[in-house]
């Protein structure tokens, strides 16, 4: 009643909801329509652009990836790690992780090719067709037939992503845009056949590499070593037979063959592959293998600075009576390639103190040497030594050194400047369980005296001889005279301090060296030719694309046009693909809404 008088009373009540205002905008259908008309017309030409830049700059990111930073890495290696690991803060990787993500980028980029060839031969079909040389053929040829020929080549090219002239009869390109065209479809057909240049530019090696984070105690002396046994090595009553002396000969021997029989860590001419050559035979860790690091060790080392042979001319001492410590003359061995280092004006002294320790020592200067070349035997010639070829050192006659024949041998005869003595090396690499080698550089050691020094250049005769007969460590000698020497020098020295040390440095029992040891881990070798070379042709690809783009297709031909997209959408329909047009249909919203 309240309502219906204030309507006769010519008055409304207030209203209790606030008015509404519209703020969305009316589109205007025309406008929308050219606004789709235009994002269809060059959406295309930039997805055209976005894939071929894409796939160059993918491409490219690959390959430094691989060159820069799979080169050289190193993979886990223990058959219990099921995932990639932190090993101090670093993200360490399987071979199987590694795998798997350089097979997620050659996805990606395979994926991108497709991508690229899809759209290039439809452009260059439409462009073809538009231009009426999609399939050439003679003037009088029928318009039903021109149209099955060219449909025909749609196919070829549509099938096999290849110019219509390579279909038969073969025709040749005709003109710089059609020689592109050629070029730039054949190499995005090959890129599809190059993954495996790239795949198989990874070689994996096992090796062993040291861990900061783990240390090992390594006893700086073999825990046998017994300085009482020094009174016996020094015994006056066994001087004149060197029976105390000959299983501490044999003893240095095996350190020789343990420290230098592996060829895998030597050269070819008998030189370490790493460090200054300076070995040294250090106790079992089976903690402790090759690869790993021994830290502020002590070694022997020895820098051999120059070899001078003797001529017919030079003044010298060709022999020295009682080189042999144990009573074993080295030049009763007849074997070819005997040497021996010895000092004239220094013998070996019996009579020191064997109470103590030798006092310390550091040799610096020439010691003379002989080698026995070749045995000839009994002859009544004048200079049975004057003809020698062939030698197990090769072609010598030509050489011009003196030559000294005795006993039916031949002896040439030198003098070798060198520095001997040891090295507190800073960091020495694990070359096996019980061979370490210091890896500074040799003009850079810093020798030190120490007591047996000394004591292991008077064994050097005997035990020079020992080694060149037994040949335990492979020493080359054809075309190695030199090297020869130096190395059999270095070999029975390096090998004569070990024993000396090991055998009589009983008061370093206590003592200890840390070690890191190495783990096992896969490295990363790349094969740089196979990388730079699928590198190539991605990057070929996609400069024959922006040529292609640029300088022969422009938009139209990259255009779909509208009766083709209607048949799609149709043909999605009939197949129950109806999603994909509502999916098109938000996507091109999407980009009407930011032009």
């Amino acid at each position: 009643m309240a309502d219906e008088e204030a309507v006769t009373d010519g008055t409304r009540p207030a209203s209790t909801t606030k008015p509404t205002i519209n703020l969305e905008k009316v589109e205007d259908p025309q406008e929308d329509a050219a606004r789709t008309k235009y994002i269809r017309q060059w959406l295309p030409q930039f997805n055209a652009w976005g894939v071929l830049l894409s796939h160059g700059a993918a491409s490219l990111a690959v390959a430094l990836s691989i060159v820069l930073a799979l080169n050289g890495y190193e993979a886990l290696d223990d058959e219990d790690a099921t995932h990639a690991t932190y090993v101090n803060g670093r993200l360490i990787l399987r071979v199987a992780d590694v795998t798997t993500l350089l097979s997620t980028a050659m996805v990606i980029v395979k994926l991108l090719v497709s991508w690229w060839t899809t759209t290039i031969v439809w452009a260059c079909a439409h462009h073809l067709a538009s231009t009426g040389k999609l399939a050439p053929g003679p003037e009088n040829n029928q318009e039903a037939k021109d149209t099955q020929t060219e449909a025909e080549a749609e196919e070829f090219m549509s099938r096999w992503k290849l110019p219509p002239w390579f279909k038969r009869p073969f025709m040749m390109p005709k003109g710089p845009g059609q020689w592109l065209i050629t070029f730039a479809l054949l190499l995005s057909s090959v890129q599809v056949y190059i993954p495996p240049l790239l795949t198989g530019a990874v070689n994996w090696t096992s090796r062993l590499v040291p861990v900061d984070s783990t240390n090992e105690a390594v006893a700086a002396v073999d825990p046998r070593a017994d300085f009482d046994g020094w009174y016996w090595y020094r015994y006056s009553g066994y001087a004149q037979s060197g029976l105390s002396k000959r299983s501490y000969l044999r003893y240095a021997a095996g350190y020789a063959a343990l420290a230098w029989g592996d060829v895998r860590n030597a050269a070819e001419n008998g030189t370490s592959l790493t460090g200054n050559g300076c070995r040294h035979v250090v106790t079992r860790n089976e903690a402790v293998g090759p690869n790993s690091t021994l830290i502020d060790a002590v070694l022997p080392c020895i820098n051999i600075h120059s070899i001078t042979w003797y001529r017919p001319t030079d003044d010298f001492t060709t022999r020295s009576p009682n080189l042999t410590l144990v009573d074993d003359d080295p030049a009763l061995y007849y074997d070819p390639g005997v040497t021996v280092v010895y000092n004239n004006s220094l013998p070996w002294n019996s009579s020191q103190v064997s109470t103590s320790k030798p006092i310390p020592t550091l040799h610096e200067g020439p010691m003379t040497f002989w080698v026995m070349v070749k045995r000839v035997g009994r002859t009544d010639a004048e200079s049975p030594c004057t003809h020698l070829d062939p030698t197990i050192f090769g072609s010598v006659d030509s050489l011009g050194w003196y030559v000294q024949q005795w006993s039916g041998n031949c002896y040439w005869y030198g003098l070798v400047n060198f520095t001997a003595g040891v090295t507190t090396s800073k960091q020495s690499r694990y070359l096996s369980g019980r061979v370490v080698g210091d890896q500074t550089p040799l003009d850079q050691v810093v020798f030190d005296a120490n007591p047996w020094v000394l004591e292991s250049l008077w064994l050097l005769p005997d035990l020079m001889t020992m080694i060149a007969v037994m040949n335990s460590t492979l020493l080359p000698t054809y075309d190695n005279i030199d090297g020869y020497v130096q190395q059999l020098l270095r070999q029975s020295y390096l090998a004569a301090w070990d024993m000396c040390h090991d055998s009589f440095d009983s008061d370093q029992i206590s003592l200890t060296y840390k070690a890191i040891p190495g783990i096992s881990r896969q490295l990363a070798e790349v094969s740089f030719a196979r990388v730079f070379s699928w590198l190539g042709v991605c990057l070929l690809t996609t400069g024959s694309g922006f040529l292609l783009l640029v300088i022969v297709l422009d938009r139209r031909d990259i255009e779909v046009p509208e009766e083709t997209l209607l048949e799609v959408s149709e043909e999605r329909k009939s197949t129950g693909w109806d999603i994909l047009n509502q999916w098109s249909s938000i996507a091109l919203d999407m980009v009407k809404k930011i032009f």
